[in-house]
């Protein structure tokens, strides 16, 4: 692996002795770091503001006091620090390896266990403890927060699908926000638990990564449909029929099926603002455009 050209992110791997070599993981909001064996470095891109990171720092404490009544582990951030213009957060390492590397390895039946262990943990998200007395964005500046679910539903799928490019203008956001259920509590959704956000110990999943600035408080179905939506594969490039065929028996064992085609649909468009992530966004254009 090549030294990284990023200047900022090359001064905040020397602050720590890090070597480009110790990359763990990158998402949209960050790249994650073995520290050692028991922290992680989290190098917030470029532009991240402190009061950002502190926001996500304030939620996961908050999350933290319920973390007893899910089966899996969640981040907690240990210390803070600022090398010039970059972000960094010292946090404490999970156990697991990416689920989505373990999928790629397993067969048969031990594969289906799995993603069921992987849907059961999308649904569990909702346990950890959240109070807000809006539906909406947790930690996004500026938010979009409303009195029902529908109604944030419709506002944050208008507000993706204006940025979204040619064609998607096309899309009216209050008939994809209509087709989902109204829920009748307000709960944690993460709203990106694919595979790739998790991290599995053989066939269970050990611990639920980047709760982040798409997190919501809304409807917690919307997790587990979610997880089995993106198991598309220009979301997930290992997942088969036969994975997408186990998540729909897991949903419709959990009474959920019915609002598969919605929530993909919903998605689409709430992810259809992704124009620089290639696949994600062709696949929103293949769901919504055809």
């Amino acid at each position: 692996m090549k030294y990284p050209r990023d200047a900022g992110l090359q001064r905040t791997l020397e602050r720590f002795g890090l070597s480009p070599d110790a990359l763990l993981g990158h998402g949209g909001e960050a790249l994650v770091y073995a520290l050692d064996a028991k922290r992680v470095l989290r190098v917030h891109h470029a532009g991240t503001t402190a009061e950002t990171v502190e926001a996500r720092r304030a939620l996961l404490t908050e999350l933290a006091a319920g973390a007893q009544h899910v089966p899996f582990s969640i981040p907690e951030v240990l210390d803070t620090s600022k090398v010039e213009d970059r972000i960094a957060t010292i946090e404490r390492r999970l156990p697991g390896r990416p689920a989505m590397r373990v999928l790629e390895e397993l067969r048969g039946e031990a594969r289906a266990e799995l993603l069921r262990a992987h849907l059961d943990a999308a649904a569990r998200i909702g346990d950890l403890p959240l109070e807000r007395p809006w539906f909406g964005d947790l930690l996004r500046d500026p938010p979009i927060r409303t009195h029902t679910s529908r109604a944030y539903l419709n506002e944050r799928a208008a507000h993706s699908l204006a940025a979204a490019g040619p064609g998607f203008e096309k899309i009216d956001p209050a008939a994809l926000a209509r087709a989902l259920p109204e829920p009748e509590q307000r709960s944690l959704v993460h709203l990106d638990a694919f595979t790739g956000n998790m991290l599995a110990c053989g066939e269970t999943i050990s611990a639920v990564l980047d709760f982040g600035v798409v997190a919501i408080a809304g409807d917690r179905r919307l997790d587990p449909l979610a997880a089995a939506v993106y198991l598309a594969s220009e979301i997930t490039p290992c997942a088969t029929p036969a994975d997408r065929a186990v998540a729909a028996e897991w949903l419709a064992e959990a009474g959920l099926a019915p609002f598969y085609e919605p929530a993909r649909r919903w998605l689409a468009g709430f992810w259809s603002t992704a124009r620089d992530d290639l696949a994600l966004h062709r696949w929103c254009r293949s769901v919504l455009l055809g």
